[in-house]
């Protein structure tokens, strides 16, 4: 098999991959908030899946830029269609912390307990494709 065709018969897997994360943070976040109500209040479960809807959405945000920029042709246009999407992102998530720590501080362990579940997420992506191509 050559390399191309490698490539064309990997690329349904990753993208198949790529398009699932999201909705296993959205998931995992989930669970974790409704296992939370055990032990905190329920707003503490909001923020636990409110983090982890802002990681899945910036994880899908992230797949777009990234695709975009390897679709560019022009080195410029790929400077510029990198700069402004990062930085907005950046912005956007600084804003969303600073208005979190701002009116509800005691809060803040549970967004970003919501937003780690990318990390769990990939993590266990990761360990599944290495046993699965450890098997074969």
């Amino acid at each position: 098999m050559t390399d191309q065709a490698a490539k064309e018969v990997k690329a349904p897997i990753e993208e198949a991959i790529l398009n699932r994360i999201p909705w296993e943070i959205i998931l995992l976040s989930f669970i974790i908030s409704l296992f939370s109500l055990l032990f905190f209040k329920p707003l503490t479960a909001v923020f636990i899946f409110g983090g982890g809807l802002l990681s899945a959405l910036n994880f899908i945000w992230l797949k777009q830029s990234l695709s975009h920029l390897l679709s560019s042709v022009q080195k410029k246009k790929k400077l510029v269609s990198i700069l402004i999407p990062y930085s907005l992102r950046l912005v956007l998530i600084i804003i969303v912390f600073f208005i979190i720590i701002f009116f509800f501080s005691r809060k803040i362990w549970a967004v970003i307990a919501g937003f780690s579940t990318i990390l769990l997420v990939i993590g266990g992506e990761a360990a599944a494709i290495f046993f699965k191509t450890k098997n074969e």
